[in-house]
């Protein structure tokens, strides 16, 4: 083999090693997981680690697997009155600032639940 025809293999090793390691067999999802603290422009007023209770505003709070308004990610409901603490969050998504919630109040232990729309808050701070 020639010396030049070497190099050229070499590099196109090179390339398929780089292009192949570059792609993960698995992406990441577009609607990656991620915390985003103050993305609620002072609407929030929630932290990680507080409890929270829903208000009475008439319908449950849905709790989602993730947080984002999907009807297929519907998990349960947590209504008036129950409370569960706060283990991640804000995110926010569709107009919504999600927490993520984890207590026997959350259907599975764990979800995801918005605080309200911006205007309206359906969780706020325990009070007992």
């Amino acid at each position: 083999m020639k010396k030049g025809s070497s190099l050229l293999w070499s590099i196109c090793i090179l390339v398929v090693l780089v292009v192949s390691c570059s792609s993960p067999a698995n992406p990441t999802p577009v609607h990656a997981l991620v915390a985003t603290p103050n993305c609620d422009k002072g609407f929030s007023h929630l932290s990680i680690g507080e409890t929270i209770s829903v208000v009475d505003v008439s319908v449950p709070n849905r709790v989602r697997s993730t947080p984002h308004v999907d009807p297929g990610n519907i998990i349960g409901f947590i209504s008036h009155g129950m409370h569960a603490k706060i283990v991640d969050g804000p995110v926010c998504a569709d107009g919504l600032v999600f927490w993520k919630l984890e207590g026997t109040s959350v259907p599975t232990g764990t979800g995801w639940s918005a605080e309200g729309n911006g205007t309206i808050h359906w969780l706020v701070q325990y009070q007992p």
